[in-house]
């Protein structure tokens, strides 16, 4: 049986506590629907997230986090558990504004063992920064 809306929020925020290193991007859960097996999560802008000194824009790398754990959050909260990475691709499209970043999650399948997630980044303004395709195991 399917969660609601509120349990699962509640299961994206654990899971966006859990890990120690999410301690240090601060990843805020702003949505997540069960039913269509999407999440969204929110990341603030901070200097020590800059891909250059005196640029206000994310690193690339603090992105590719954002699209994994988000796609990683969507199927957890979809099975109830973790589910760990098996694949992850990345297409960067353009410089964030250095606002915030919005990843929405969107689970394509849930299977046996394997679970495919697609993840689109946008910023303060909307613009599609980068897309992920992910690969999580549900085994």
């Amino acid at each position: 049986m399917t969660a609601d809306r509120s349990t699962a929020l509640a299961r994206l925020r654990e899971e966006m506590e859990r890990p120690p290193f999410h301690s240090v991007l601060r990843p805020q859960a702003v949505d997540a629907d069960p039913i269509s097996g999407t999440v969204t999560i929110a990341l603030s802008y901070r200097d020590e997230l800059a891909r250059a000194p005196n640029e206000k824009s994310f690193h690339g790398g603090v992105i590719a986090t954002l699209i994994d754990l988000a796609g990683h959050a969507a199927v957890a909260v979809k099975i109830g558990k973790m589910a760990p990475t098996i694949d992850l691709r990345i297409d960067y499209l353009r410089p964030s504004d250095g606002e915030n970043l919005i990843a929405r999650a969107r689970l394509l399948k849930a299977g046996r063992t394997v679970a495919r997630v697609d993840i689109d980044i946008t910023d303060t303004q909307g613009r599609l920064v980068a897309v992920g395709r992910g690969s999580f195991s549900t085994a």
